[in-house]
């Protein structure tokens, strides 16, 4: 998975009324970044689920946290800047 899916599947994961405060949070380019991957994503698979919670656990993210808290832990996939379709130098667990 690229970042820019990961980040879906990981709002997804996170809940509809969580992830929908974080994407409140986003910038314009962002939402726009990250809208067209949620039609990429049919049905995350279990295994799926726990590999994006496990790689986001590692990055920082706690279940307690507020939408801020979650965007910042969520722009640490782009190198701490804002969620970009541009590719990145860094590389996660799949």
């Amino acid at each position: 998975m690229n970042s820019l899916q990961k980040t879906v599947a990981f709002l997804l994961v996170i809940g509809f009324e969580k992830g929908s405060k974080v994407m409140d949070l986003m910038d314009s380019d962002e939402v726009k970044n990250i809208i067209p991957e949620f039609g990429n994503i049919s049905g995350l698979l279990p295994n799926v689920q726990e590999n994006v919670w496990r790689e986001f656990v590692q990055l920082g993210y706690k279940a307690e946290m507020n939408p801020v808290e979650t965007l910042y832990v969520l722009r640490q996939l782009f190198n701490g800047g804002k969620i970009s379709d541009k590719k990145n130098k860094r590389y996660w667990l799949a």
